[in-house]
């Protein structure tokens, strides 16, 4: 079957995945951004589907059956994972369906039915048994197990553009070099969950199949772009995947609230379309997951995001109205000699295993 337009699945229920007033992550993110897909004429560029929720087994793709029950049991008296992370009435079903999601978008690849699957997902901070960062089930690493143990898959790269380092996904395939995990992300002691320093390359025969590109306060478009080119560009090509998930969504943008990076609209664009760059010129296989950004401009930044994935063209740029202008925190070549320095740093731990980082 030849491949189609560009598939996300969505139901509105996924709005469930909702932490309460006060709480940074609420659940009508998902229908804003939906909305203004729509207000945008995108939708009609889409083949938008409704997910089936992951069942049981399905999680213990990922994370142990006693946690799957153990989530349940939270849930019952409304209680909490980690002290960010609560559970209230409704949430078990909600995660499910958000990797139900996830693991449509990689059947539909697996079945050659599209190029690129979208979904809204990346919940990148739960391990195999606990859950943390606003995160109950790990739906990447449920999709990248299931493209190996289901769909025959034999390499799959996972590349997390959060600004949050993607602890649990990292922790769950750290001796396993089927899946290649690399995180791009603020500087991790400056930030949660203090974890993907360069230093973190994996362990056992998954060593050097973990790369952390741990990039500076306030650091930007240009920075993240050469970082990207220089590292998940030539990596990407040598390891020759089956399969690209790409997840993180607009918390590198400037304004948000709980970070502090510095990338505009046209920045998270720009991320986007190196990320299906590689993939055209690769697997011609992407699976990509949005779910993070805190404040106001979230569906905007989504926006930015989806543009530069999909390669269809938005004007998000008039959305930029709506926030204020970035202020010039760290001149632009102290960023541009940290990020070399980054760079640097993670081309000497890994060059070993990766000569195209020679």
């Amino acid at each position: 079957m030849a491949a189609g337009r560009p598939i996300l699945y969505y139901s509105p229920a996924m709005g469930r995945v909702d932490f309460g007033a006060g709480h940074p992550f609420r659940g009508s993110r998902f229908q804003e951004f939906v909305n203004l897909l729509k207000a945008n004429g995108l939708d009609k560029e889409l083949d938008i589907r409704s997910p089936a929720p992951a069942t049981d087994e399905d999680i213990s793709l990922a994370h142990t059956p006693e946690y799957v029950a153990h989530v349940r049991e939270v849930e019952s008296y409304e209680g909490a994972l980690s002290i960010d992370t609560p559970v209230p009435k409704g949430m078990t079903d909600a995660a499910k369906l958000i990797a139900g999601g996830a693991l449509a978008g990689a059947g539909s690849l697996a079945k050659n039915e599209a190029e690129l699957a979208m979904t809204f997902g990346g919940f990148h901070h739960a391990g195999t048994a606990n859950g943390e960062g606003f995160c109950v089930f790990n739906d990447v690493a449920v999709a990248a197990r299931a493209l190996l143990q289901r769909h025959g898959m034999k390499r799959v790269l996972v590349i997390d553009t959060d600004a949050h380092q993607g602890n649990g996904t990292m922790d769950i395939f750290w001796e396993d070099p089927r899946v290649l995990f690399m995180s791009i992300h603020q500087d991790p002691r400056t930030v949660y969950p203090g974890r993907g320093f360069a230093s973190e390359i994996g362990a056992g025969m998954g060593k050097g199949y973990t790369i952390n590109i741990p990039m500076p306060r306030f650091s930007g478009n240009a920075q993240w772009a050469r970082a990207l080119e220089e590292i998940f560009v030539p990596v990407c090509a040598e390891f020759a995947p089956d399969v690209i998930i790409r997840n993180g969504g607009s918390d590198p943008f400037y304004g948000d609230e709980l970070t502090e990076l510095g990338l505009d609209f046209e920045g998270l664009a720009g991320v986007g379309k190196i990320v299906r760059s590689a993939s055209d010129t690769g697997p011609r296989k992407l699976l990509d997951l949005m779910v993070s950004g805190y404040g106001d401009f979230v569906p905007y930044g989504w926006l930015a995001l989806f543009s530069g994935v999909t390669g269809l063209q938005v004007d998000y740029k008039k959305y930029a109205r709506l926030v204020y202008p970035m202020p010039r925190r760290v001149p632009e070549d102290t960023l541009d000699r940290q990020t070399d320095a980054v760079i640097a740093e993670v081309k000497r731990n890994l060059a070993e295993f990766w000569p195209s980082l020679r």
